[in-house]
């Protein structure tokens, strides 16, 4: 029987690195790591690529989306913008063999867990823990791109994000770009090459700065 991808589902606030560690990680590991492209009907940022970084589309087309049932989880942010993982491509890569990597907050892993439970089999979840609020801050202030509001709503945001780390598979205590790096492919090479039977849950476990921390 040929083996089943598995969906790295990734969390952390806004400003935590997760797109940075993300792109490493798939440049570690190419050819058997592929990321699913989040749709948004926000702009892009300075930088951004249209279907790499998002697939940036408009109001009118993602509720078309959601209407045809395109979508894995959806959801919408602060009232403005909508953010929605397509269901097609993580299936798909299921199918064939290839891991798939997510970047979903708290509320869309709630959502998968809720309305596919099928999928939690195949689902490895990790979550970026920011060192601290501090360190968020200025990560999110030396981006340029929030409004004065806007950062008061994204760190009030992570305060409530980061009550449910309890609920993913591992805990990254987030450090230098490499550090970080250096725990993402520990966990992705153990799930790689672990048997279903040494499955870790209902463990936690926490890397810091690359070393394994279980929580009990």
């Amino acid at each position: 029987m040929a083996e089943l991808g598995k969906v790295f589902i990734i969390s952390g606030p806004a400003g935590v690195g997760k797109s940075t560690v993300c792109r490493h990680l798939l440049q570690h590991f190419p050819g058997c790591l592929k990321k699913i492209t989040t749709a948004t009907t926000r702009a892009p940022r300075p930088g951004e690529v249209n279907d790499v970084d998002y697939c940036f589309i408009d109001e009118a087309t993602f509720l078309k989306y959601i209407a045809e049932d395109k979508f894995l989880e959806y959801t919408n942010v602060y009232g403005k913008y909508f953010y929605g993982t397509p269901m097609a491509p993580v299936l798909s890569n299921i199918r064939h063999g290839i891991d798939s990597l997510l970047i979903i907050d708290v509320q869309g892993l709630g959502n998968i867990r809720k309305h596919f439970r099928h999928l939690s089999k195949h689902m490895v979840t990790i979550f970026i823990v920011p060192e601290d609020l501090n360190v968020l801050e200025e990560r999110l202030r030396a981006r340029g791109s929030e409004s004065p509001e806007g950062l008061v709503e994204r760190l009030k945001s992570a305060k409530h994000e980061m009550k449910f780390v309890k609920n993913y598979d591992y805990i990254i205590a987030s450090g230098s770009e490499e550090e970080d790096l250096v725990s993402m492919a520990a966990i992705y090479d153990w799930e790689r090459t672990k048997q279903e039977s040494a499955a870790l849950s209902p463990l936690c476990f926490t890397y810091v700065k690359g070393q394994l921390i279980p929580q009990r």
